[in-house]
Formats: C-alpha cells, sequence, structure tokens
C-alpha cells in the first residue's frame, strides 16, 4: 500500500475521542428508565385497585348500616301523632354507635328539613339536608341512594321507605381516613419495592451487562490499536451468538485487508518496474530513422499493454548497406519484452560478423532455441538494403508478407518468403526451409512491413481489420509524405477499432524510394508516428 493511501486509511479512522460515552451505563440507565416506568405503571394500577377495593369495603359496610337502620325510621315518620323525635334521634345515635367512622347521622323529612340528628342542634335550628353534590360515585348503590366521597368524607343518603313509598331520608357522613390510609399505604408500598428494585436492579444489571457485553470493549479495544501495516483482527471471541459472529468476521475481514494490501503492495511494485520497463524499451527502440535523397523511413508503433513484444531496428554495416528488420514476439507484456530484448542481442552480435538476410535469421534461431521457453517463439522479417542501386533482399521467419506499393499506379503485392518462426525448429530443419528474396526497387515504390496487430485488430462489433481493408488503406494513403504516411494509416486503423481493447502490440514500418543521388542523412523519430 502507498503512503498516500496509508495516510487516508488513517486520516479517515474515527477519533477515540468522538466515541467517549459507555455502552455499558447507556444500557445501565435505559434499565432503570424502563424500571421505573413499569414500577409507575404497575404501582398506578395496583394503587387504584387496592383503594378501590378498600372503598367499596367501607362504603359497603357503611351502606348496610343505614339500610338496616332506614327500615325502622318509617313506622316513626308515620306515627299518629307525627314523627316520633326520640325514637328517630335513636336510631341515628344507634347508627353512630355502631361505625366509629362516622361523623354524623340523620333523617329528614321529604321536605328535607332533619327532624332527627346526632347533633340535636341542627334539629333546633331547623337545618335542611343539602343534595349530595359531584364527587367520587360509589358502586352498588339502589334506586335512590347517593354517595358522594369528597376530601376525607365519605356522604351517603338512603330513602326511608314505608309501603314502597318514600316518607324521608336517611343521611350520613363517615370519614374516609381507611381509604386514604389505603392510598397512602400502596403508594409507599410501590415506591420502596420501585426503589429496591433500582438499588438492586442497577448493579446486577451493570454486573449482567458487563460479562455480557465484554465483548464489545475486546472489539473496541482491538480496533483501537490496530496497525495499519498488519491488521490484526483475531479476537479471542469464542461464544457462537452474534458477538462470535461479528469478532469471525472482523478477523476474516482483518485478513482480507491484509492479503488485498500485499497485493497492492505487489501491484504497485510491479507498476513502478513496468514503467521502467517501458523505459527501458522506448530507448531500445530506434530514436532516428535512416533518410537520405533516396529513401526515407516512417514508422508507427503501439504497445497493447505497458511493455510489449514486437520489435523494430535498423542495421548500419556500412555506408552502402542497411539491415531492416521487424519481429513479433509470442508473449505478451513483460515476458514478451525479455524475449524481445534477448532476440535484439543476438541481432546485433551477429550482425557483427553475418549480412545476409536468411543467415542473420539462420544464426539467430541456432543461439535462440536453446534460451527461450518451450512454446514461446518470434516471428522476424529482415531485409537488407543497397542503398546504391535499390537492391532489397529479405528473408522472413514466419512473418507477414512484405507490402510493396507504387505510389503511382496503386499496384500492390505481397511477397511471402518460406521460413519457420525463430525458436521453434530445430537449427537443421529451420535452414532447409528458409528462403532468400530480392526486389529491385523503382521510383515511388513503398516497401511496408508490420505486425498481426494490424490486421487481426477487431473493432466493437468483433469484424475483423483485414488484409483488404489495411492494403486499400495503405493504397489510400500512398500519395502522401512519408512523414504523414504512418500518422494517417494509424489515424484510419484507429477509428475503424473504435473503443475496442487492443489484444496485440501494432507496429507499422514504411520506407518510400525515391531512386535519387545518396546523401546520408539521418532524421530523428520524433518527427514521425510513434504512439507507445
Amino acid at each position: 500500500m502507498s503512503n498516500d493511501a496509508q495516510q487516508s486509511l488513517a486520516h479517515g479512522w474515527p477519533e477515540e475521542n468522538q466515541f467517549n460515552r459507555s455502552i455499558l451505563w447507556e444500557f445501565a440507565l435505559y434499565v432503570c428508565g424502563v424500571i421505573l416506568i413499569l414500577m409507575a405503571v404497575t404501582g398506578y394500577i395496583i394503587t387504584d385497585r387496592y383503594v378501590s377495593t378498600v372503598t367499596e369495603t367501607v362504603a359497603e359496610k357503611l351502606l348496610v348500616q343505614a339500610r338496616s337502620y332506614s327500615r325502622t325510621a318509617g313506622k316513626s315518620i308515620l306515627s299518629p301523632n307525627g314523627p316520633d323525635a326520640l325514637m328517630l334521634n335513636n336510631i341515628c345515635k344507634r347508627l353512630a354507635a355502631d361505625n366509629r367512622d362516622i361523623f354524623w347521622a340523620g333523617i329528614a323529612e321529604k321536605d328535607g328539613r332533619f327532624i332527627a340528628h346526632t347533633d340535636i342542634g341542627r334539629v333546633a335550628a331547623e337545618a335542611t339536608l343539602q343534595p349530595i353534590r359531584s364527587g367520587v360515585s360509589l358502586s352498588g348503590l339502589r334506586a335512590g341512594e347517593q354517595s358522594r366521597i369528597s376530601g376525607d368524607t365519605v356522604h351517603i343518603t338512603i330513602p326511608i321507605l314505608e309501603n314502597d313509598i318514600e316518607v324521608g331520608t336517611l343521611a350520613a357522613a363517615s370519614s374516609a381516613a381507611q381509604i386514604t390510609a389505603a392510598r397512602n399505604e400502596s403508594i409507599v408500598a410501590v415506591a420502596s419495592i420501585t426503589i429496591i428494585m433500582i438499588l438492586l436492579g442497577i448493579p446486577v444489571t451493570l454486573w449482567t451487562l458487563h460479562r455480557k457485553l465484554r465483548p464489545v470493549s475486546t472489539i473496541t479495544s482491538s480496533l483501537k490499536r490496530i496497525d495499519f501495516d498488519q491488521i490484526d483482527l483475531n479476537l479471542p471471541i469464542k461464544s457462537k451468538n452474534e458477538f462470535g459472529y461479528l469478532a469471525e468476521t472482523l478477523r476474516v475481514m482483518g485478513d482480507r485487508l491484509n492479503l488485498a494490501r500485499q497485493e497492492l503492495l505487489e501491484k504497485d511494485r510491479i507498476a513502478r518496474e513496468m514503467e521502467i520497463a517501458r523505459e527501458i524499451q522506448n530507448s531500445i527502440l530506434p530514436q532516428d530513422y535512416p533518410r537520405d535523397r533516396r529513401f526515407e523511413f516512417c514508422g508507427a508503433y503501439r504497445s497493447a499493454r505497458e511493455v510489449g513484444g514486437d520489435y523494430y531496428d535498423f542495421i548500419e554495416f556500412d555506408e552502402r548497406h542497411l539491415g531492416v528488420l521487424v519481429a513479433d514476439v509470442s508473449g505478451k507484456s513483460l515476458p514478451g519484452m525479455l524475449v524481445m530484448l534477448l532476440t535484439r542481442d543476438m541481432v546485433r552480435k551477429i550482425t557483427r560478423t553475418v549480412q545476409r538476410p536468411d543467415q542473420v535469421l539462420c544464426e539467430v534461431n541456432r543461439e535462440l532455441g536453446s534460451n527461450i521457453k518451450r512454446g514461446m517463439f518470434v516471428t522476424m522479417f529482415f531485409g537488407l538494403l543497397d542503398k546504391a542501386t535499390g537492391n532489397f533482399s529479405f528473408a522472413s521467419a514466419g512473418h507477414n508478407p512484405l507490402v510493396v506499393l507504387n505510389a503511382t499506379t496503386g499496384e500492390t503485392r505481397l511477397i511471402k518468403t518460406k521460413g519457420y518462426p525463430l525458436g521453434m525448429m530445430k537449427p537443421e530443419m529451420f535452414e532447409q526451409r528458409i528462403e532468400l528474396s530480392e526486389i529491385v526497387l523503382t521510383a515511388g515504390d513503398w516497401v511496408i512491413q508490420y505486425t498481426d496487430g494490424f490486421n487481426e485488430a477487431q473493432n466493437e462489433a468483433g469484424e475483423d481489420f483485414g488484409m483488404d481493408r489495411f492494403l486499400h488503406l495503405l493504397k489510400s494513403a500512398r500519395t502522401l509524405r512519408p512523414h504523414d504516411f504512418a500518422g494517417e494509416v494509424l489515424r484510419k486503423h484507429q477509428l475503424f477499432v473504435g473503443n475496442a481493447a487492443q489484444y496485440d502490440d501494432i507496429t507499422l514500418l514504411a520506407m518510400k524510394w525515391g531512386g535519387q543521388s545518396v546523401d546520408t542523412v539521418t532524421k530523428p523519430a520524433e518527427e514521425h508516428v510513434r504512439a507507445h
């Protein structure tokens, strides 16, 4: 991983101070909140039901007593001499005596005026029974009965019936102390239980969560100590729950990140090496094309990958003879380049003593066969130009046919010579097949050699460029100057290919023979099209 990538990864890593809240305390507060809510709801329900039960008990006792005394009061009210006040007062006193919670008891006529009361002053003052206003009503009341709980007092009124005719009303006011006490006792009990549950629940919860959430602390600590140069997420968590799954997932992620980092480092290393190899290849390809008044070269080269296996070169034997070669290694990328470099060195060494094209190829095959990997081979075209006469002799080791194109007439000849690819056959078999050919160039002739990446290229529809289209393209560009010829051919070839992937290296080397007097100079290759 590059330094920039490491810095970017470290910069994007979460900072510890941004996540300083404890999940343990968050869970504890959550549990306490849940306990409080549950206890509040539960306490309310329990208190309400308990108070209701106590209220019903108090009311039922009061109602039963009042009803029993109301049955005897009717006859005393309908006494022949008028209401028997003494008897009625006695009823009120006995009712109050039977229930110590009763504040007062009284009997009123139908018009509401008290005719008996535990407080005799109310009778003397001719006080009247006030109707019961709104309040908490008791359950279990019969027809005509009324009740109300107001503050600490329970009020009831019972109709006094005689032969089903209402002749008066028995009223009583009783203390609600039992109800209040019941409510307070319930609230205190619920509050005590809630406090006990919180005091016990929080420590137990914290202890339980600490044990159950210990893997979270382990994972967090490991992430805080992570080393980006060697990511180790092999956590000591062996449980079969979600934490175990998370720990195993992190371990696998760490291993894969380390593997990806190693692969990235390896890719960076290979990329640097490929860049160096590309610079080496650019440096060994001809930087200057031979040129004089009789001929001029142009060329184009484009590798399918960072480096390629195509190779072309010029060999100056003497002032009169110039060697021209174009080669194509079967392998691509770096292996192809290495074989290409090996072949180039062999050619350079052999041509110090050998000049004939067929003999050069035989010697190269002899040395290359024992130095090349089995299954790899090199096709090569080697030509020898006599600058004085225009005589061009050549041989081919399994390479493409030579294209001879007349600039004036457009006549095209494909000259194919016999020969096996270099490094494929034993020297004896290779030498038996190799063939030397020779032509004499006339003014305006183009001599064109190429690699099969040119004619075998495909467009996005999978259609081959093909030899017919290639020859037609050469004819259409034959009237151009050599300086523009290769660029035009390469441009139209690219228009055909479009955005389709390039699977093979492309090399084009062309020479136009002028037939003028000799005046040898060189022209920089930068004036030609060489697209690497």
